[in-house]
């Protein structure tokens, strides 16, 4: 999740400015924002001597945090692509920092995916049960 979050991180720096663009904005906050709780919440017990009851609460706080973070990207990656389509429509090109922008949000999803999946489809397959 660490490398995650520093990816959200640095697209925020390069998020528009735009007033059409505040919403999605947002999203990307809350997103930076759990994938930090999720860290804090994780290395806020010593794994090795704590009890499994304690264990098991973080593993589960920390399932709805990685969930938490991927759904407020989903959400985000809806708006930008709304955003994208919406400037496009108006001939308006895209700001200097637009392609750092993508990458890091790309680069971001991919870290998520790759570290969390087995957390987040986990989730999405008991709020289905």
């Amino acid at each position: 999740m660490q490398s995650a979050h520093c990816a959200l991180a640095v697209a925020l720096k390069y998020a528009s400015d735009d007033p059409d663009f505040a919403i999605a904005r947002q999203y990307l906050e809350t997103a930076i924002a759990l994938s930090k709780e999720y860290h804090q919440t994780y290395w806020s017990i010593f794994w090795n001597t704590s009890t499994e009851r304690t264990k098991r609460r973080i593993r589960t706080k920390c399932h709805q945090l990685a969930f938490d973070t991927y759904s407020n990207m989903i959400e985000l990656a809806d708006l930008v692509n709304k955003y994208a389509d919406y400037q496009t429509s108006r001939s308006i090109s895209p700001p200097k920092s637009w392609q750092e922008f993508l990458h890091n949000l790309e680069c971001a999803f991919l870290w998520i995916e790759d570290e969390h999946s087995h957390q987040i489809y986990f989730k999405q397959l008991s709020l289905i049960s």
